[in-house]
């Protein structure tokens, strides 16, 4: 009588057992993807539909950037029944000039952004180019999180370069942004809220990159940096804005 209730219990258990490893309907898996998809509130960026098949996800539709397709793509992915996502989602197209002016926008209102970093932009149907140089890695890793929501984006590469970190290129960079802020001749540029000559040094050597009013600024820019001492040598890539006529 014990051996048969025993055999009952492990007949009943393993049961369980087999139901509990069964993976869910695709019905209940599709519902439960888009349940995800809602609670990452995707529905707000475009419209995403999902099929599922076998475990497999297939995702389609309309987004507007490449941050929201990794979103959807992602919270697919942790769905119980998934085993696998084909992401066939499309990014909304915007023009390549609405896209750099959105890049160049969020990049200008990044914390981490100084004036010893150098971010350069560039654009082409829907791929989003970011090249230059940055002092830390982390932001590289902001920056890209950054621009991959800016809408029309399909398609980061994200090509910028972490400098060495090194306390005598802190104290290089500190000591040419004050030769070259701390001259009158360019008071105005400090007091900006983001100056726009950058100073990049890479093992004792300095490179100037952003824009300056006219060429005596340019050369006087330089100038400051070759004096400021310590540095191996001065690169000037400053260009000289444009002026309307």
């Amino acid at each position: 009588m014990r051996s048969k209730l025993s055999l009952g219990i492990l007949v009943v258990v393993l049961g369980a057992g087999l139901c509990w490893g069964t993976p869910p309907p695709d019905t209940q898996t599709t519902d439960a993807v888009q349940s995800k998809l809602e609670h990452a509130k995707l529905d707000k960026h475009g419209t995403i539909h999902v099929e599922v098949a076998a475990g497999v996800a297939t995702l389609s539709g309309t987004v507007d950037s490449l941050g929201s397709k990794l979103d959807a793509e992602n919270a697919t992915r942790k769905t119980h029944g998934v085993t696998q996502v084909v992401d066939n989602i499309q990014v909304a197209s915007v023009n390549d000039a609405g896209i750099l002016e959105q890049a160049r926008h969020e990049m200008m209102m990044y914390f981490g952004y100084t004036i010893f970093d150098n971010v350069e932009l560039a654009a082409h149907n829907g791929t989003l180019v970011v090249a230059g140089q940055v002092t830390q890695p982390f932001k590289k890793i902001d920056m890209g999180r950054i621009l991959q929501r800016v809408k029309g984006v399909a398609v980061l590469q994200n090509n910028l370069e972490v400098l060495p970190l090194s306390n005598f290129d802190d104290r290089l960079r500190l000591q040419v942004a004050r030769a070259i802020y701390s001259d009158p001749n360019f008071v105005n540029y400090a007091n900006q809220a983001r100056p726009p000559i950058h100073i990049i040094v890479d093992n004792g050597n300095v490179t100037l990159e952003g824009v300056v009013a006219n060429s005596f600024d340019k050369t006087k820019a330089n100038m400051d940096a070759l004096h400021a001492g310590l540095s191996f040598s001065v690169v000037d890539h400053l260009q000289v804005e444009r002026h309307v006529s």
